[in-house]
């Protein structure tokens, strides 16, 4: 740690005071391999104050003196000079991680009335210079770029600016600047703790460990506290640069990642989005899925994201009273639907931004139309939350209603969108020829495909990857970007279908460049798409996109293997992937009190420690398969299994 900065910084020493092992869990699980994961909090790379000063600097053009006198690290001033006719002088700040914040500088001295323009980027290649020898920022929304005039020697403050890594001062004016500091004031994301981590995920893998983290800083920098840019409620948008828009089918993500890091902590900006789109929606129209230059709709398909993800809020909070709120729009979106189907009872989308509409999360490549395999699993996924939801308010007839449509439907995609011969299920009813990686994962998610169809589809999506990551769609119809967001969705499938090997290849073959410092695009936050050739396309891409997150939630629920079933976690399963991992470890923040879990292997043999809370109940699945299960009771129970 250094300075006033104070970065929780990743490193392979061992923080002894509070270290999370298995004993501290159970009291009674102990193991070397256990006791071996480090501490989860080498792992954090947010800054530790709100005072954020760069890790490092240097001089882009012109004449400076001790650049490093701004840095963490670095003491004295820092002079900036430009000579009559000279052309301007530019420092590079880099505050090694994305940031977002009020920009400042320490003036101490001056001559004359200088100018000073400071640009911002999420990546160095993206910052450009002029004919001038000013330099711009990259091309996100709000402010990339901005001129202080000195006039006064003092701390001087721009506007808020959104998520970047690098800062440029330049110096365009004849004269000299001196600067005793130069930084931000951290704003615009929220700026977790340590302590302010519910849960917690260590393994023997330290990429893993990693990835869980940077997911989790990731979705941090996307959520908006109240008072910020005139916001009335806190928010979770897309992306710390841009859009800064609340969409669902990043909630959908996001959602379970503030749930499974932050808890409670984070809770209401989960639910302030849900409710900012729900209740502004038409009552028995489609739901609202974004605020993007409008609160209105998008596209059938992300309007079912939006009930998804209420859902799912429901599922780890247990918030009764916020289920029977929206349970009126919920249900009109489904009577929506109906009236969208077709003879087979598939919904058919139709061009343009509508709440019928074929939009989807690959906007560059327009609408889908017609019966779209993808949109119609979404739709399943739609009618088995409303099940689940109704029958947990008491609505077992209408849950049942929903239920036997929800077959209905699984049945006609199977029979009408599935080439078993193939091993895969067609990109829609008019287009049998691209294979789609969003159809097909969610179907094995979702539950749509049958389980003896899993080895099938995955072989047909294996071939898809590249040497990067997964094109989301064969052929040249589509863009072939890179989409971690709809990734996410294929490493649950492998997850889901038993199929740990090549689940564990693609974490690591799409987000390994992620979490690579030496990575030019690393932000120690996750990307919204890239290039097959791992560069991003462009500089108005987000590199803090909070749909690439999937790497945190997927590490709880399936490597930990903690799933919620009933709402609040009331019931849950404790069912790990173990792969290659020698051991993990990890909690779960419920409604009820933190679920405990850490398993190790050793060749064959497994040893889990489940400790479920008050009130709740587990069903553990062993590596045998055998299923245990454990009672909290009044005041919660640990069990160890072996096997």
């Amino acid at each position: 740690m250094r300075g006033n900065h104070r970065y929780w910084r990743r490193a392979s020493r061992f923080i002894a005071a509070g270290a999370v092992t298995a004993t501290a869990f159970a009291g009674i699980f102990t193991s070397p391999a256990a006791a071996a994961n480090p501490d989860w909090r080498t792992y954090l790379i947010q800054p530790a104050s709100t005072n954020v000063k760069p890790t490092a600097a240097s001089v882009s053009a012109g004449t400076a003196t001790n650049v490093q006198g701004v840095t963490a690290q670095g003491s004295g001033t820092t002079t900036l000079t430009v000579p009559q006719g000279g052309r301007p002088t530019t420092i590079l700040l880099d505050y090694g991680t994305e940031v977002e914040g009020t920009p400042t500088i320490s003036v101490q001295s001056h001559t004359g009335t200088p100018t000073v323009s400071l640009a911002f980027s999420e990546a160095k290649s993206w910052l450009t210079t002029s004919s001038s020898g000013t330099v711009s920022g990259d091309s996100g929304y709000g402010p990339r770029t901005t001129t202080i005039r000195i006039n006064s020697n003092a701390t001087l403050s721009g506007p808020l600016v959104s998520g970047f890594r690098f800062e440029t001062i330049t110096l365009s004016t004849p004269g000299t600047i001196v600067l005793s500091g130069a930084g931000l004031r951290y704003g615009g994301g929220f700026l977790a703790s340590a302590a302010d981590y519910q849960g917690h995920f260590s393994s023997s893998d330290t990429g893993f460990n990693r990835m869980f983290y940077d997911g989790a800083y990731t979705v941090q920098t996307n959520m908006q506290p109240a008072g910020v840019n005139g916001a009335s409620q806190p928010s979770v948008l897309d992306g710390a640069k841009r859009d800064r828009a609340i969409w669902s089918g990043d909630l959908k993500i996001q959602g379970q990642n503030v749930a499974d890091t932050l808890g409670t902590a984070g809770n209401n900006y989960v639910k302030q989005s849900l409710l900012t789109l729900i209740t502004a929606s038409p009552r028995g129209g489609g739901l609202n899925a974004d605020t993007f230059n409008r609160n209105g709709p998008y596209s059938n398909n992300y309007s079912h994201w939006t009930l998804d993800a209420a859902v799912d809020y429901y599922r780890n909070t247990g918030d009764t009273a916020f289920a029977r709120q929206v349970l009126p729009w919920l249900e009109g979106q489904l009577t929506y639907d109906a009236g969208l189907t077709d003879s087979t009872g598939l919904i058919v989308t139709t061009s343009g931004t509508s709440t019928s509409g074929g939009n989807d999360w690959d906007f560059y490549d327009g609408a889908k139309t017609g019966v779209v395999t993808a949109y119609n699993v979404l739709y399943y996924r739609a009618l088995q939350d409303m099940a689940y939801l109704e029958s947990n308010l008491g609505n077992s007839g209408q849950a049942a209603i929903y239920t036997a449509t929800a077959t209905r439907v699984r049945n006609a995609i199977n029979a009408n969108l599935y080439n078993a011969s193939a091993g895969r299920y067609y990109l829609s009813a008019s287009d049998h020829t691209t294979l789609a990686q969003d159809g097909n994962s969610l179907a094995i998610v979702f539950g749509v495909a049958p389980a003896s169809e899993y080895t099938k589809i995955l072989a047909s999506l294996k071939t898809l990857w590249g040497a990067h990551g997964v094109a989301p769609f064969s052929g040249t119809k589509y863009s072939n970007l890179v989409s971690p967001y709809v990734t996410g969705f294929e490493v649950q499938a492998r997850y889901i279908a038993g199929d740990t090997t090549n689940a564990e290849q693609l974490l690591r073959l799409t987000w390994n460049q992620m979490i690579d410092p030496t990575n030019p695009y690393y932000t120690g936050t996750f990307w919204e798409n890239f290039n097959p050739n791992g560069t991003v396309a462009a500089s108005r891409t987000s590199l803090a996109h909070g749909w690439a997150s999937g790497p945190t939630p997927i590490m709880m629920s399936h490597v930990l293997g903690v799933q919620s079933n009933g709402p609040g976690y009331s019931t849950f399963t404790v069912d790990p992937r173990y792969g290659s991992l020698a051991s993990a470890e990890g909690t779960v923040p419920t409604p009820f009190g933190p679920i405990n879990v850490s398993w190790t292997k050793n060749g064959s043999s497994h040893s889990m420690s489940v400790q479920a809370p008050p009130g709740t109940t587990a069903t553990v699945v062993q590596p045998n398969g055998a299923r245990a299960t454990i009672e909290g009771g009044a005041h919660g129970a640990t069990r160890t299994l072996t096997g």
